[in-house]
């Protein structure tokens, strides 16, 4: 699917916003009813396979059967040629495991809540019979309002159908699945309430509880070993919280929450218990999880003096003449008062001196947010601590810099206590949408959509443009800006007070047909200059000044390189201050030799004027994380600005190598990986 694209003269294609395994997810307009879709598309690679093509049409229908508020709706099912897609509400925001990246691990009130909504869901899917078998938290969306919607009931399938998966194959996500998924037998409701149970076991803690180098690996897990337990990665967890889960999790299917249901009522009453304490009838507090749960320590009985104390008959006496005076029995005395005494000294001197043996000396924890992880292994080194990282984050403090600790500082803990550390990730990096040719309405909307915003709104003349709709944009498409930060646009306006002319990309056109376009503009013609390129077309421009997008009063020349060979011209030299060849230009993601265009020879034998910002090359390795298909993207940030120089799908655990160039000595590469960034390094010298 290409943008522009429409479905059964319906539905316009604007943008990928997603995959799956199976279909690739895309916004769309409802040219009908002038709203905003997703549309699902199955694979290509699928079309032609039977049995995908009717689980396609499954989800379709198990869905459509389902309306509940915290359901994803599906408005329409089509097929084009090849092509199958449904057509479902268009929810904005942003799905769970987005949010827990952002985040880290939620509190145990937001977790909950989650949880409660997306169990609603399943337990409307239950009651019409229909168990999801992939619930994790891509398939998770929440609005900016809080609400849940469950989406890609995909491999749903009747309870009353067969559920046993097909021979040799098992449906769904390894680190969400079930064990009887994992063994390949028959799913239930339970099986929807276990892998909600690890999704909110990774909203609890900020991880899942089962990890390994191979899906196998994780499987085994899901049959064999415990869960361990939520409280030893965030002790701050309610235990009455931390049983719910547990039961969630229990490896056998009976031994779960019988129904979603069922489940919401316990998470309603653990999360009163985390709000406000829970009190008796009488009135009187009662005893928390944590106190009945705590080791207590209970006088012990002294049997013989209790034997002693109950032979006695009720007023009797001791005579005192019965009391021995044997030198046997004063021996006895004798030796028990030397061993008092020891006794009594050992005592003493355990107070007095074991205390700072046995037990080591409490300290104050030193504040170490906003230092380096480098920073703030050596303050705690100091007062003899311990740092380990607990995970990386989104944040605005920049890459390897501490978000917060635990314990806090200030905190008085033993000696060799471990220190528990978030590290920023750096700010999270979107991709800038393209809203070129678009109406300020929709591009403002786009815009905000991708988690930027809308900076300064230029007004233009630009006759080859309809008024109100976008001429330019800064910075261009495909370019990478923090969270929240503006894009400012050129929007058309005829009347426009100080008519400013935005110049257009020239590049690659015939140079007869670029100059009338100049002219028509309310351009002059410049200077021309002419170079050689046999991979180019006689006449063709290679490079302009001023570049592509440059704002402009009218009547400003406009100068050309054009490719002379093949024409009959002699090559004119233009001066080594010309800068069009470089302006906006984007240097090709493929390796040497897989074809360059005209601009990119140019730009070869052309570096930037100075020796510090000479052409730098580089071979970029990149290992997918395992898991299924990922976005691989590699970002190049030089002396020409930031720009795309490779995106593709990849599965988990394949490995990738990329050529690269990029201008100036502070030249660098990033690398991310579903738009998260795992890694930036320099140019080689």
């Amino acid at each position: 699917m290409v943008e522009g694209e429409v479905l059964s003269n319906r539905y316009e294609i604007r943008e990928r916003i997603g995959e799956g395994g199976m279909a690739l997810v895309y916004r769309a307009k409802d040219r009908l009813l002038h709203r905003w879709v997703a549309v699902k598309v199955l694979r290509e690679q699928y079309a032609s396979d039977e049995d995908f093509v009717e689980r396609f049409r499954r989800e379709a229908q198990a869905a459509a059967s389902l309306s509940h508020p915290n359901v994803v709706n599906i408005y329409d099912v089509g097929e084009v040629g090849s092509t199958h897609y449904i057509v479902m509400e268009y929810v904005r925001g942003i799905n769970l495991k987005e949010l827990i990246r952002r985040e880290g691990r939620l509190t145990p009130e937001q977790s909950v809540d989650i949880a409660i909504q997306v169990a609603a869901a399943l337990g409307h899917a239950h009651r019409n019979h229909l168990v999801h078998r992939d619930i994790k938290p891509h398939n998770i969306l929440i609005t900016p309002e809080g609400t849940v919607k469950v989406t890609d009931f995909g491999i749903a399938r009747a309870m009353s159908a067969a559920t046993l998966t097909q021979t040799g194959q098992v449906i769904g996500s390894v680190h969400y699945f079930s064990p009887e998924q994992a063994r390949g037998g028959i799913t239930s409701e339970q099986s929807d309430i276990y892998s909600l149970g690890i999704v909110l076991y990774e909203m609890l803690t900020g991880r899942v509880p089962f990890t390994g180098e191979t899906p196998i690996a994780v499987a085994l897990q899901q049959l064999q070993d415990p869960v361990p337990s939520p409280r030893e990665i965030e002790p701050s967890i309610p235990k009455s919280l931390d049983k719910v889960l547990f039961k969630a999790l229990a490896k056998d299917p009976k031994e779960r929450f019988r129904s979603a249901e069922e489940f919401i009522r316990a998470l309603q009453e653990t999360n009163l218990a985390v709000i406000a304490p829970v009190t008796r009838a009488n009135g009187d507090l009662g005893d928390s999880q944590d106190d009945w749960e705590a080791t207590r320590m209970m006088p012990a009985a002294e049997p013989e003096e209790a034997t002693r104390v109950h032979g006695l008959e009720e007023g009797s006496k001791v005579s005192k003449g019965k009391r021995s005076s044997s030198p046997r029995k004063r021996r006895s005395r004798g030796l028990i008062f030397i061993f008092l005494i020891a006794f009594l000294g050992g005592l003493f001197w355990a107070i007095s001196y074991l205390p700072d043996l046995i037990f080591p000396a409490e300290v104050s924890v030193p504040d170490v947010t906003g230092l380096t992880v480098a920073e703030a292994r050596v303050a705690l080194e100091k007062q003899r601590l311990r740092l380990a990282v607990d995970r990386e984050i989104e944040s605005d403090l920049p890459a390897g810099r501490v978000i917060r600790q635990d314990p806090a500082a200030n905190r008085r803990v033993k000696e060799g206590r471990t220190i528990w550390v978030v590290v920023s990730r750096g700010p999270r990096l979107v991709p800038v949408p393209a809203v070129v040719g678009l109406s300020l309405d929709e591009a403002r909307e786009i815009i905000t959509e991708a988690g930027l915003t809308v900076g300064v709104e230029t007004p233009v003349y630009e006759p080859t443009v309809l008024e109100g709709y976008v001429v330019s944009q800064s910075p261009q498409a495909g370019t990478y800006l923090e969270e929240g930060l503006a894009v400012d646009l050129m929007v058309s306006r005829s009347d426009a007070g100080s008519p400013v002319v935005v110049v257009p990309d020239l590049r690659g056109q015939p140079l007869e047909d670029a100059k009338n376009r100049v002219r028509r503009l309310g351009l002059t013609i410049g200077n021309v200059w002419s170079d050689s390129d046999p991979s180019l077309s006689p006449w063709e421009v290679m490079a302009q000044e001023p570049g592509p997008g440059a704002q402009v009063p009218q009547h400003t020349p406009v100068n050309f390189i054009y490719n002379a060979w093949g024409t009959g011209q002699s090559v004119e030299e233009p001066p080594a201050d010309f800068g069009g060849v470089f302006q906006g230009e984007e240097l090709p993601a493929e390796d040497p030799g897989e074809g360059t265009t005209g601009a990119d020879t140019a730009a070869q034998d052309r570096p930037v004027d100075t020796e510090k910002n000479r052409l730098r090359e580089a071979s970029v390795q990149v290992t997918v994380p395992p898991g299924p298909d990922q976005e691989v993207v590699v970002v190049v940030i030089d002396a020409l600005g930031a720009r795309e120089a490779y995106r593709g799908i990849h599965p988990g655990e394949s490995s990738i190598t990329r050529h690269v160039r990029g201008y100036g000595e502070d030249a660098r590469i990033q690398v991310y990986v579903d738009n998260f960034k795992i890694s930036e390094t320099g140019f080689p010298d």
